[in-house]
């Protein structure tokens, strides 16, 4: 009876499907295009976009260290056996070599012009063919097409968007965080604010972000409010003379401090704002 009830619970577990990943939970936000979101205290640390063209696939995001990229493929995998046409590595921050070099080297990499010179003076080197351009980049396939649009300095040096424009869908990967506050990048914190106000413009059904659950327009409104009360709160503390320790003991913004990471991120968010609108003033 015992080694019949084994091999019963055997044959069950064998029966149950396999994740071939654990780092990101996938979400179709519309025909052929889906949210690869995060899983809090996996491998992935920011979302990912992943957009059938019609024949091939394209992945995008950031932060790919080598186990977040294989799972990513995997992910991949799962949802069509069309091969990966190219990866878009949304930007790069300075310093981080342990992230954004594993990409499968037979892949192409797609990349604003900014995010490449980044890279080029990191100590590792990118052995996958490169395409970075200035502007944009458009991948148009069978059933829908890919626009890559560079933002410049916002969120990073060289930030860039992907749209869908067949069904309205845009992936703004770090320049949002949904319900969170995120950490505040390493480029221009003002152009940030503009950037946001720019993507006002486009026609958009769904927004996926660099971190939280996919949303809309409602959805980066709220974290464009919360950038531009930091922001002028930041800059309220410079105004009064508030030296950065200062800033940092009293900081307060308590319509927002509800948001994810408030706690954990403030503070390193606050010294880079002091110290960037400071040189301004």
């Amino acid at each position: 009876m015992h080694r019949i009830a084994v091999l019963l619970f055997l044959t069950l577990l064998l029966a149950q499907p396999v994740l071939a990943q654990n780092s990101y939970r996938i979400e179709e936000v519309d025909d052929g295009i889906y949210a690869a979101l995060a899983e809090p205290g996996s491998a992935a640390t920011s979302n990912a976009f992943i957009v059938d063209l019609g024949t091939q696939m394209v992945v995008c995001g950031a932060h790919f260290s080598r186990r977040a990229i294989n799972d990513l493929i995997a992910a991949t995998s799962e949802i069509s056996p069309k091969p990966i046409r190219a990866f878009v590595l949304a930007h790069h921050h300075p310093g981080y070599t342990f992230i954004d070099f594993d990409i499968p080297a037979n892949k192409d990499l797609a990349m604003s012009i900014e995010t490449r010179l980044i890279m080029r003076q990191e100590p590792r080197t990118l052995e996958n063919p490169l395409l970075f351009f200035k502007e944009g980049l458009t991948f148009e396939g069978t059933q829908r097409t890919l626009i890559l649009t560079n933002i410049g300095s916002a969120h990073s040096e060289g930030d860039l968007i992907a749209y869908v424009p067949q069904s309205k869908i845009l992936f703004t990967s770090d320049l949002a965080y949904f319900d969170s506050v995120g950490f505040l990048g390493a480029g221009s914190l003002t152009g940030w604010a503009t950037a946001l106000e720019g993507l006002g413009a486009l026609q958009v059904k769904k927004v996926v972000p660099g971190f939280g659950p996919v949303g809309d327009m409602n959805n980066l409104n709220t974290f464009k409010r919360y950038l531009k009360d930091f922001l002028t709160k930041i800059l309220e503390h410079i105004e009064k003379g508030d030296n950065l320790e200062t800033t940092l003991a009293t900081f307060s913004l308590p319509k927002h401090d509800h948001l994810s990471g408030y706690q954990s991120f403030t503070p390193g968010n606050v010294e880079r704002a002091y110290q960037q609108l400071k040189k301004y003033r």
